[in-house]
C-alpha cells in the first residue's frame, strides 16, 4: 500500500466513527502518519506513491484503532508538540494546547531574551510554559511547581528531554513550598472549569485529568488563590499572568484590582477570545 491509499483509508475510517469532517479526519490522519514515518508533511506530499512496509502499517492502524476508541492523539502518541516543542505526556497531565502558547508569547514580548530574570510556572502539568520560557530565556532561571508528582516525573523528563539547564522542579501544593519575593514573573494555566460546566464532557476533555480541569466557586477556586497570594512571591514590579475560561476575565481583572496590582491587560486567544490576563503588582 502506498502512502496517498493509506491516508485515503485512515481518513475514511476516522471520519465515520468519529463523525469527524472530511477535513478534521484529513488533519488526524496526516499527524499519525507523520508521528508514525517520523516524517514531515512536506514528504508526505512529495513520496505520496511511495509504498510502506508491513510493519509500518500495522503500528499506523494500531494508532487509527486506539484513536477511534476516542483517545486523543496526544496520549496515543505519547507525545505533543508546543511552541515548537515535543514534549512527552501521559493522560496524567493535560495535553499542551496552542491557545496556552499565549502566555508563553506575552512573557517573550515583554521581556529582553537575555535578560535575568526568575520565572515560576505554576501548576506546571507537562511543564509545557516553563520549558517553552526556559529555551526562550537562556539567561533566565525557571522554577516549575506542581502538587502531582505525576506531573514532576513528566515536567523532569521534558527538561532532559531538551537538555535545559535553567530549569529546576519542584512538588508544592501552589505556593506552600515557594520561596518568598524572588520572582520577575509567576505564569499559570490553572483549573478553572466549575464541575457543572457542559464543556467537561466534550470528547477532547473526557481522558484529561479531573484535577487540573476542575476547580471549586464556580471554577475560580484556585485563580483567587494564585491572585491573592502572588504578590507575597513577586519581586516590586514583577508580573503575574494568568489562563482563564472565555467568561471569566470580568470577575479576574477585579481580583487583580483587589490584590494591588497595576498595569492590568486581557489577552485575545486565536479565536478572539480573551483568555489570558496579567498585571504588576505596585511597587
Amino acid at each position: 500500500m502506498i502512502i496517498q491509499e493509506l491516508n485515503l483509508e485512515i481518513r475514511k475510517l476516522l471520519s465515520k466513527h468519529l463523525d469527524l469532517t472530511l477535513r478534521e479526519a484529513d488533519i488526524e490522519s496526516r499527524f499519525i502518519l507523520e508521528h508514525a514515518l517520523k516524517v514531515k508533511h512536506a514528504y508526505l506530499i512529495k513520496n505520496f506513491d511511495l509504498p510502506i512496509e508491513a510493519n509500518k502499517i500495522k503500528k499506523i492502524m494500531n494508532f487509527v484503532s486506539a484513536r477511534i476508541s476516542r483517545k486523543p492523539l496526544a496520549y496515543i502518541f505519547k507525545e505533543w508538540k508546543f511552541y515548537d516543542m515535543d514534549l512527552h505526556v501521559t493522560p496524567n497531565v493535560l495535553i499542551p494546547r496552542q491557545d496556552t502558547e499565549l502566555l508563553v508569547d506575552l512573557i517573550i514580548h515583554q521581556y529582553d531574551e537575555q535578560e535575568k530574570i526568575n520565572i515560576l510556572d505554576l501548576g506546571t502539568g507537562s511543564g509545557a510554559i516553563g520549558i517553552a520560557l526556559g529555551n526562550k530565556f537562556k539567561n533566565s532561571t525557571i522554577l516549575l511547581s506542581d502538587i502531582s508528582l505525576n506531573a514532576i516525573n513528566i515536567a523532569k523528563k521534558n527538561i532532559l528531554r531538551h537538555k535545559l539547564k535553567n530549569i529546576s522542579v519542584i512538588q508544592s501544593d501552589w505556593f506552600t513550598k515557594i520561596p518568598k519575593k524572588q520572582f520577575e514573573v509567576i505564569v499559570s494555566n490553572p483549573p478553572y472549569i466549575d464541575k457543572s460546566d457542559p464543556h467537561l464532557k466534550d470528547e477532547g476533555l473526557l481522558h484529561e485529568p479531573r484535577e487540573a480541569l476542575i476547580s471549586a466557586q464556580k471554577g475560580y477556586a484556585d485563580i483567587i488563590e494564585i491572585i491573592k497570594t502572588s504578590p507575597n512571591f513577586l519581586k516590586p514590579n514583577g508580573t503575574l499572568y494568568i489562563e482563564h475560561g472565555y467568561n471569566q476575565y470580568k470577575k479576574i481583572h477585579q481580583l487583580f484590582l483587589d490584590n494591588n496590582f497595576t498595569k492590568i491587560t486581557h489577552n485575545e486567544d486565536l479565536n478572539g477570545i480573551i483568555r489570558a490576563t496579567s498585571g504588576k503588582i505596585k511597587i
